[in-house]
């Protein structure tokens, strides 16, 4: 190498140096990390289960980085304090391949316990050697420092998160028992297991707050989850009763009503009318009675958790409710049809005389007597219906054969 070129790789090292150092004192400054070893002030922490699992060969790393640190700085020192011998204008080669050597070659030596990093397979050194090159001991360095500041960061951040994590998931637990409670959801024991187990961890969360992050990684967040799936489908569930129930509630209101309606157009036409053969009885009120005490013990299910046969006795009423209404439905159609056809006929018998009147006929004798005798059929009772159309239809006949007005009537 040129001295250009020593003086550039010296320069290279000693920014390297400068980074590394910073990076040592800023993860040793880091207050969690001296709450694990017990410096600053600060009594140590009495680590155990799954944190000190991880955090032994972390901190144990850790301290195995200051001492190559300051085998780098020694060697890049020497390296230095060589290329500082040599004068500008008299170089030696001898000195700059020393200085090549130095910083290249496997140049720094360990003791027994110096090596004792690479023979833990911590770091998967290259191979195991009693000498090591910079770069290499610097990239032993750099997979070191990352597994120290992983461990240490990894605590940190579960020492900083868990209560807040512990305080958000009892909230949510809480919440889901309210929604629970509201939805006659009974024995979430889950819950109250998850709330315990939680109190006991925040016992633990100084003393292993990895393995209470697994814990509850594994056990309280599924829980919830698995929990809150399972409101949603009962609180969907309700919803659908409640929708269900309410046009079983309408159904029933209208096969009420239509019921009436039948019952009443059934006794007036019987009242009203001569010829019952056309009539139907309506459904017997006992179906009714039957069907309301049906729903109602639907209902009272329900409020005791039988969801999936509630469901199915639903959809059973349903379409018992249905077949009522359609047959109430004709029954009243039927029932009514009479009463319809009487007041046809009065209709149509009005109509008739106001044409007879307008042609100057409505003293036409004939016209006259069709005229009283249709009337007193259809404002009577019980209407022979029969006969009051044949008169209605001799009396439209009558007026309509006549061939328009009549002067002998004036």
């Amino acid at each position: 190498m040129t001295p250009e070129q020593i003086d550039q790789l010296l320069a290279d090292w000693k920014k390297r140096i400068d980074l590394a150092g910073q990076n040592l004192i800023d993860l040793h400054g880091l207050p969690t990390y001296q709450r694990l070893t017990g410096v600053s002030r600060f009594p140590k922490a009495q680590i155990v289960g799954v944190t000190q699992a991880r955090l032994r060969p972390a901190l144990e790393v850790m301290n195995d980085l200051f001492g190559y640190f300051d085998l780098l700085v020694q060697t890049v020192d020497k390296a230095t304090q060589l290329r500082s011998t040599i004068p500008r204008f008299l170089v030696s080669p001898q000195k700059l391949q020393e200085i090549e050597r130095i910083l290249t070659k496997r140049s720094i030596q360990f003791t027994a316990t110096q090596i004792s990093l690479a023979e833990r397979g911590l770091l998967s050194a290259p191979e195991i050697t009693d000498a090591i090159a910079p770069q290499e001991l610097l990239v032993l360095m750099t997979k070191a420092f990352n597994i120290a500041k992983e461990a240490v960061l990894a605590v940190d951040e579960a020492w900083s998160l868990l209560e807040p994590m512990l305080d958000n998931a009892q909230t949510e637990i809480q919440t889901l028992q309210k929604w629970a409670d509201s939805l006659g959801v009974d024995s979430l024991t889950e819950l109250a297991d998850a709330s315990q187990k939680m109190t006991s961890w925040r016992e633990r969360i100084e003393s292993d707050p990895l393995g209470v992050s697994v814990d509850f990684t594994r056990e309280i967040q599924p829980l919830i989850g698995r929990v809150k799936i399972s409101l949603e489908q009962v609180a969907k569930q309700q919803q659908l009763w409640q929708k269900n129930l309410q046009s079983a509630h309408q159904l029933q209101s209208k096969l009420v009503e239509l019921h009436r309606q039948a019952i009443a157009a059934f006794e007036e036409s019987s009242l009203k009318v001569v010829d019952h053969s056309m009539l139907q009885t309506p459904l017997a009120s006992e179906h009714i009675v039957a069907l309301s005490s049906w729903l109602s013990r639907l209902e009272t299910k329900f409020a005791e958790g039988m969801i999936n046969p509630v469901q199915v006795g639903l959809e059973n009423w349903t379409l018992k409710v249905k077949e009522y209404i359609t047959a109430t439905e004709k029954a009243y159609a039927a029932n009514k049809a009479p009463l319809e056809t009487r007041a046809e006929l009065r209709g149509r018998l009005d109509a008739l005389k106001a044409k007879a009147l307008a042609r100057g006929m409505v003293e036409d004798a004939t016209l006259a007597d069709l005229a009283y005798q249709a009337q007193q059929l259809l404002y009577t009772r019980p209407t022979p219906l029969d006969k009051a159309a044949d008169l209605v239809s001799q009396y439209e006949k009558r007026l309509n054969s006549t061939g328009g007005f009549n002067s002998d009537n004036l």
